[in-house]
């Protein structure tokens, strides 16, 4: 973390109260919610109610009062932090020149629509500050259940010096709201704030900070966004969701965030003098432009990777009579003199398609310096005669350059976290707002705990009943299992809730299954709980000995807030043959794992494969941002390899990602409308280098739909025929026998047709130097 809370320094909490201080005030101090109402009922301006360190379970508090200008009315913790507000905890301000301070919301959820609204049944609040407050993993049960922390109504309110950090249900982080004059021409501050990292929801309604709404969004805000730290804030593709007019966003450090500052609503806002760190993460992004007369300068874009709607500068094409919820029309937009640091291409015109049709008008990008080393700085999706590119200097050794940009080799110098060029009349110290801002609070809000033992524990674990149940209880944090030779015998299903790795000698020396007469009923084996990383290294999974074991793997229970991931390495899993739904995955509705990886295993004899369909409100989520399937076999599969669903659009999201490379996939489907790898709805699906082998029954193997989604140098025998739809592409399919001189391990004989035929001019198939 750059400048978080750990630098504050430590005299600061002394320094706020004592500037809080009003002489001659009453301190109330308070040591439970009857005391507090009590207070609230008689105080006066400058008074300060001090509620004592402890717990505060379950207080639901209404702090509604009216100070002036000279003599704010305080609620503040006994000691900043101390004060731990858990359970089903909430605050609303109402009135005006009210301040909070020091209070701490974690271990609990609130079942309002908000943790700390700035708004009561009846009063909002005017010229009233939160400050040195923090928000921490305050999340409900159910990933469904909708909420904002923090909202801000009515005019002159400030937040600051909070931290804000792991939210992980549906709903933005902070809201700033324009509904009704009394919050127009609000002229809000929120400054010095640390929002830390967000998991991706997997739909809309991830961002961390909105300003308006589209309905509201022709209004003027006027709110000022500065001096804030975003570290991963990944939970969509809007970190921040400008929806409304005439808002600044400046000295804003921007680190490793999967999205964008997005202009999506409103005119005439300023975006200026941030830094956008992306450190080559995948998906990180920096400013998106939409509608009129916004100015984009002198920010920093550094490493950032982000394409499409997440790029480094993203101007997009918009739609004719735009309702307000749609795309309006780019208009006399300006992206002058900013920096950008090895980034991937600009994406101009983007979203261009038959509804949005409107390309930028009026609207300049000049005076910009650009470094990569793509092939491209900008990617153009429509004719961009309506920018004027003007001066804009390109050290890009590999890229053929637009006009209006000029090619010059630059002396980049590293000067603490940036790469600035050298003579160019650049003055970095512009940049050290942004990366030397104290932000969040002045004391420890960090929810990790620290771990006492050694960073990977290692359990060597003996075969037998019940062995491997019991040494996954026992483990703590990130644990290998190492399993000696032999076969394990489940008695249970088992639950993973940390990092576990279950590592065996080979897969034909370690066998996992479940006992044939348990004594209670199972649907899984393994079930891996948000949060959690499972990895299975040199294992055996066998369904085989009880076929009422539905799944290998289930995920989180359905509707469960968080992330997981799950890696299969040189493993086998069969036998799950169960033909009431039974798979060797299955993904619960509501749940989104970060990354499932098969590599160098094989995958055999089962009803069904990875099952991600359950998601059928078609409302744009899926169950998983990545899956990877690498040099692996798929072979004897009654239906498909893999479901994964889809449905409907939803452009906050990535949208999944399938990564298919040097696989085999055989003697799968029992009906002509099976598939290997059902992909509906997927944005992004990537096919090469693979095999598709004797699966006589298909029609198509494969249906691949969007111009993101391919498949290259792969082989398609006897298995129907891969379909193509909206621009999805093929190259250098291969529709000749492949010649296996060993059809059960999938090797080659040596005049096959796909020796060495690779897009990395290697064997199309499994890799057998790395079985």
């Amino acid at each position: 973390m750059i400048n978080s809370k750990k630098n504050i320094y430590k005299t600061f909490a002394a320094l706020l109260i004592a500037g809080l201080q009003t002489a001659g005030a009453a301190n109330i101090k308070v040591a439970n919610m009857a005391e507090l109402n009590s207070a609230m009922v008689n105080v006066k301006p400058g008074d300060r109610i001090i509620m004592a360190n402890g717990t505060w379970k379950d207080s639901v508090i209404a702090f509604n009062a009216n100070g002036t200008a000279k003599d704010s009315v305080y609620l503040e913790a006994e000691t900043p932090g101390k004060v731990a507000l858990t359970g089903k905890s909430s605050l609303e301000m109402g009135g005006k020149y009210l301040v909070v301070n020091g209070l701490w919301f974690k271990d609990g959820y609130s079942d309002k629509k908000y943790v700390i609204s700035f708004k009561n049944d009846k009063t909002i609040a005017n010229n009233s500050r939160l400050t040195n407050c923090a928000i921490t993993d305050y999340n409900p049960e159910a990933k469904s259940d909708t909420n904002h922390w923090i909202e801000l109504w009515g005019k002159n309110n400030r937040v600051d010096h909070c931290t804000v950090s792991g939210k992980t249900n549906q709903g933005c982080t902070m809201v700033v709201w324009l509904k009704g004059e009394e919050n127009h021409n609000n002229n809000h501050r929120i400054d010095h704030n640390y929002f830390g990292e967000r998991p991706p929801l997997g739909s809309n309604g991830g961002e961390t900070i909105r300003i308006g709404t589209s309905t509201n969004s022709m209004y003027q805000s006027n709110t000022l966004v500065e001096l804030n730290t975003f570290e991963k804030c990944n939970g969509e593709v809007e970190v921040v969701s400008n929806k409304s007019c005439n808002n600044i966003y400046r000295n804003n450090l921007f680190l490793e965030s999967q999205g964008s500052l997005v202009m999506r609503h409103g005119n005439n806002c300023i975006v200026e003098d941030n830094v956008f760190l992306g450190n080559n993460q995948p998906y990180t992004g920096g400013v998106r432009v939409i509608n009129e007369g916004h100015i984009v300068r002198n920010n920093y874009f550094g490493e950032l990777t982000g394409t499409d709607f997440r790029g480094p500068l993203v101007v997009m094409n918009g739609v004719p009579n735009s309702a307000l919820n749609r795309y309006n029309q780019v208009k006399d937009a300006q992206v002058v003199g900013n920096i950008y640091y090895n980034c991937s291409p600009f994406q101009l015109g983007a979203g261009s398609d038959a509804e949005r049709t409107l390309p930028p008008v009026n609207s300049s990008i000049k005076g910009n310096i650009i470094y990569t080393e793509k092939d491209a700085v900008a990617t153009f999706y429509d004719k961009m005669d309506g920018i004027t590119f003007k001066d804009n200097i390109a050290d890009a050794p590999n890229a053929k350059l637009p006009q209006g940009f000029t090619a010059k080799k630059l002396n980049w110098e590293k000067q603490g976290q940036l790469y600035i060029p050298k003579g160019q009349n650049i003055d970095s110290k512009k940049f050290k707002a942004a990366l030397d801002a104290k932000t969040g609070v002045s004391w420890d809000a960090s929810t990790t705990k620290k771990v006492k033992t050694i960073a990977v524990e290692t359990i060597t674990v003996e075969p037998g009943k019940g062995t491997l149940e019991a040494a996954i209880k026992k483990a703590k944090g990130k644990t290998t299992l190492k399993l000696t030779a032999g076969d394990y015998e489940m008695e249970r299903s088992a639950v993973i809730k940390s990092d576990i790795t279950i590592l065996g000698e080979g897969a034909e020396k370690t066998r996992i299954f479940f006992t044939a007469q348990p004594e209670k009923k199972a649907n899984y084996m393994f079930k891996v709980d948000s949060g959690a990383r499972l990895t299975f290294n040199k294992i055996a999974l066998s369904g085989k000995e009880n076929t009422d074991v539905k799944y290998a793997i289930n995920s989180p229970s359905e509707d469960t807030p968080g992330n997981y991931s799950l890696y299969i390495d040189n493993s086998l899993i069969s036998g799950f043959t169960n033909s009431e739904g039974g798979a060797v995955f299955k993904a619960n509705k509501g749940t989104l794992a970060d990354t499932i990886k098969v590599s160098n295993s094989i995958i055999k004899n089962n009803f069904r494969g990875f099952n991600l369909s359950y998601e059928k409100d078609d409302k744009g989520k899926y169950n998983a941002e990545n899956i990877i399937f690498e040099n692996s076999v798929f072979t004897d599969f009654t239906q498909w390899v893999l479901h994964y669903y889809r449905g409907g659009n939803d452009e906050s999201t990535l949208g999944g990602n399938l990564y298919v490379n040097h696989c085999v996939f055989s003697k799968t489907g029992s009906r002509d409308k099976d598939q290997v790898l059902l992909t509906k709805g997927i944005v992004t699906v990537t096919i090469e280098n693979s095999v598709f082998y004797e699966n006589p029954l298909l029609i198509n193997p494969v249906r691949l739909d969007g111009k993101s989604n391919s498949i290259s140098n792969s082989a398609v025998y006897n298995s129907g025929e891969v379909k193509l739809t909206s621009k999805a592409v093929s190259s250098n399919l291969i529709n000749k026998n492949p010649n296996y001189s060993d059809k059960e391990r999938f090797i080659l004989k040596d005049k096959s047709p796909l020796k060495n035929a690779g897009t990395d001019g290697r064997d199309i198939g499994v890799l057998q130097e790395k079985n």
